[in-house]
């Protein structure tokens, strides 16, 4: 009886650590998108929601490049999650943003109407742009707490993708086509 109860706290433990998302592949991303962007991050701030029951971080990046839609500045992403009035809410699969942060960013119209944007699909729709001296930027959308399995498959996790920039790019534009 013990050894069932520690294996359930163990269990519970480990799915509070983590959040799980059903795959959304780039193509996939680029339809549900209204903008996709290349930007950087200049500064993040965050708040309670009018309710008070949950606290949002706001981040404004300088967009570089559309890939989707029209540039337009600022531009505000918002994410649930962050630390308010001496609170944190922590989201397990949402990566903050620094200052200087590049991303590709897949994004829709947050539901608050407030004008900032939501990133579609989570961190799914959240490329990190890493540039090298000698080899080709690279994107990436994994985050270590988050996985996802494909429905009715065993045993295979997704835990991100990284691609070079310009693959990525060029995905986009072929979905875009279509």
């Amino acid at each position: 009886m013990r050894l069932r109860w520690s294996l359930a706290w163990a269990l519970l433990a480990s799915l509070a650590a983590a959040t799980s998302l059903r795959p959304i592949s780039v193509e996939q991303l680029a339809q549900r998108s209204q903008l996709i962007v290349e930007a950087r991050a200049l500064t993040s701030y965050a708040r309670w929601n009018p309710q008070h029951t949950l606290i949002f971080t706001y981040t404004e990046f300088r967009p570089l490049r559309a890939l989707k839609g029209a540039l337009a500045a600022p531009l505000i992403v918002k994410q649930l999650g962050g630390s308010a009035g001496g609170y944190t809410q922590h989201v397990a699969g949402v990566r903050r943003w620094q200052p200087g942060d590049e991303a590709v960013l897949f994004l829709r119209p947050s539901a608050a109407a407030d004008g900032s944007m939501t990133v579609v699909g989570l961190s799914q729709g959240d490329f990190r742009i890493e540039r090298f001296a000698r080899s080709p930027a690279r994107a990436s959308n994994g985050v270590p707490e988050i996985s996802s399995s494909r429905p009715g498959s065993t045993g295979q996790f997704f835990t991100g993708s990284s691609t070079t920039l310009s693959d990525l790019e060029n995905r986009v534009r072929r979905a875009l086509k279509k």
